[in-house]
């Protein structure tokens, strides 16, 4: 890795940046196939993913990641699903963003979270007194963009009842005052940006490359590419544009925070474990057999191709036969048969129609693998 990508990784461990996981974890949900018997290994982000496996009651979960603000927001969040007998309390943490008590219902939380993190809730409850949603980098970045722009929730549920096209337009238009600001360019394009966006260098070069745009360009395209969506329904959309999910629609929300799953979790009794570090960490530590499932959100476009190679051989080494791999990326490549390993990690049908649902529109490809040898 080189240095450049040291010194972001570096910075990006320490800084709270997401506060929702812009990954669709209903397609997750849809096509992972997790069951009783499952044991997971999943890169957390900002947990949503993560919360939402507990209504599966796999068997145990281990969460990783590099930033301990972004897992103990995962540990919150997984552990609240299974806690809070309120699915009120739980709606308002978490769905909403803010309790009108917070120090109690974080701290009823906090007494089943591990020491460090209980610890650290207790610290940070007073997130959850105005709202969790307009906090850490990414929030207040797209809130400077909604005010720029003009976008809020009214906005956007007027351009819900256009026809695709005419939504697709309306977003064009919206931002095409922001795309020409020459100040708005720089910003959008800097390094406080791709911390904000979550995309290192190696990636914004393997998305420049296979978008041909700058990341400016990009921006806008992503956007528009939201409006191709149900945007009633979509909770990146609702996030993006409004600074909250809608609230009317039960389902426009991430499926952990669905009463349905909620009353799932309550049951569940599912092992977790969060580790705070580098995946490789843990993999390290880890014998044969270990894990039935792999998520790793977009961290293979992180990585140079070494690494890669790395990360996969331990994989296969960790792996229960017939071991399920997901990963997202922003490049259109089938990375196995380039890195000379799809002998025996073999791309599953399901990729093409979970590319194609998923509603975050940040991916070219939804990648579901499957360990075969």
């Amino acid at each position: 890795m080189v240095m450049r990508d040291r010194t972001f990784q570096r910075v990006f461990s320490k800084t709270f940046v997401y506060n929702i996981l812009f990954e669709d974890a209903e397609v997750d949900e849809r096509y992972l196939g997790l069951d009783a018997t499952s044991t997971v290994l999943g890169i957390s982000g900002a947990g949503c993913g993560i919360a939402g496996m507990v209504s599966a009651n796999p068997r145990r979960v281990d969460a990783v990641d590099i930033n301990h603000h972004h897992l103990a927001l995962a540990a919150l969040k997984a552990t609240a699903a299974r806690e809070l007998d309120s699915y009120e309390d739980f709606y308002d943490l978490l769905g909403r963003g803010w309790h009108v008590e917070p120090e109690r219902v974080v701290g009823r939380v906090a007494e089943a979270l591990p020491a460090r993190y209980a610890r650290y809730w207790r610290r940070h409850d007073h997130r959850f007194e105005r709202t969790l949603y307009h906090q850490g980098l990414t929030a207040k970045m797209l809130r400077a963009v909604r005010k720029h722009a003009g976008l809020d929730a009214s906005w956007l549920r007027s351009v819900a009842l256009l026809p695709e096209a005419d939504r697709m337009q309306a977003v064009r238009d919206i931002l095409a005052p922001l795309a020409a600001n020459a100040g708005a360019r720089c910003v959008l394009g800097s390094p406080v940006q791709l911390l904000a966006l979550g995309i290192n260098f190696q990636q914004r070069d393997r998305l420049v490359a296979s978008e041909q745009q700058t990341m400016v360009e990009y921006f806008v395209t992503h956007l528009v590419r939201l409006a191709q969506t149900d945007v009633a329904r979509n909770w990146f959309a609702w996030y993006g544009a409004a600074g909250h999910f809608n609230h009317d629609d039960p389902d426009a929300v991430p499926p952990y925070l669905r009463r349905s799953r909620w009353a799932r979790s309550v049951e569940a009794d599912t092992e977790l474990a969060f580790h705070h570090g580098n995946i490789f960490d843990v993999l390290g530590g880890a014998g044969a057999r270990t894990w039935s499932h792999y998520t790793l959100c977009d961290a293979v476009d992180w990585m140079p191709e070494p690494v890669q190679q790395r990360l996969f051989a331990e994989i296969r080494r960790t792996a229960r036969p017939g071991a399920v791999v997901l990963w997202r990326s922003v490049e259109d490549v089938d990375l196995p048969q380039r890195l000379g390993i799809s002998r025996w990690l073999e791309r599953m049908p399901v990729s093409d129609a979970a590319t194609e649902q998923d509603r975050s529109r940040q991916y070219r490809q939804v990648n579901f693998y499957q360990v075969t040898a």
